[in-house]
């Protein structure tokens, strides 16, 4: 079976140290490959795939491995018309079905991203929440601080308890007052620190 080989003039009995790339002249249907897709696509950027070859698979032999199917696709679908840029197409093809090779196959590459996507989003949505922690933290900070220039020492005692959620038995010894006293004390000191700090 006839064929195309790049480098166009390579002679394996004098070159030993360029890797070829190997692309039958005849794909898998039985159809002729337009040799335009070599010449303008795949010989333009053949280093850049023989060194993908070797950073995806390891294997920079193995650049006719994921040259050939690209090269026979686009000849399939577009014949000899190559479009604006051929190699370009030719390299993007490549890239994605070394992909796949190196994750064993398009499916579980597929699955993979889809892992990764996930886990990106609930890294997202944990950096989110630190965000709003350190907002949070930094706007509490700033009433505590109006509390003591406005001298209301009790509502600012009342803060850890109201964060705890503690019960009203905790509040009932600590302020002397009910829970739904304190509350109302605390609600009211709260306002007015947060108008004082720009805050309402």
């Amino acid at each position: 079976m006839p064929v195309f080989t790049v480098p166009l003039d390579y002679d394996e009995t004098v070159d030993h140290s360029t890797v070829p790339i190997c692309v039958s002249a005849v794909d898998d249907l039985g159809n002729p490959v337009h040799f335009e897709w070599i010449q303008h696509g795949v010989a333009p950027v053949a280093h850049k795939l023989v060194r993908l070859a070797g950073s995806l698979l390891q294997d920079r032999w193995r650049a006719s491995e994921i040259t050939e199917p690209v090269v026979h696709q686009l000849s399939r679908d577009y014949g000899p018309e190559l479009g604006v840029d051929p190699s370009a197409r030719v390299l993007s093809g490549a890239r994605w079905h070394a992909h796949d090779l190196r994750a064993g196959g398009r499916r579980a590459r597929r699955k993979t991203e889809v892992e990764l996507f996930a886990k990106t989003l609930e890294s997202l949505e944990d950096q989110v929440d630190l965000a709003r922690s350190l907002i949070a933290k930094d706007m509490l900070e700033r009433l505590v601080g109006q509390l003591t220039k406005l001298g209301m020492d009790d509502v600012r005692e009342m803060v850890p308890l109201m964060l705890r959620e503690c019960d009203s038995d905790q509040f009932q010894r600590k302020f002397n007052k009910s829970r739904n006293a304190v509350a109302q004390q605390f609600y009211r000191g709260m306002r007015k620190a947060a108008r004082a700090a720009g805050i309402l």
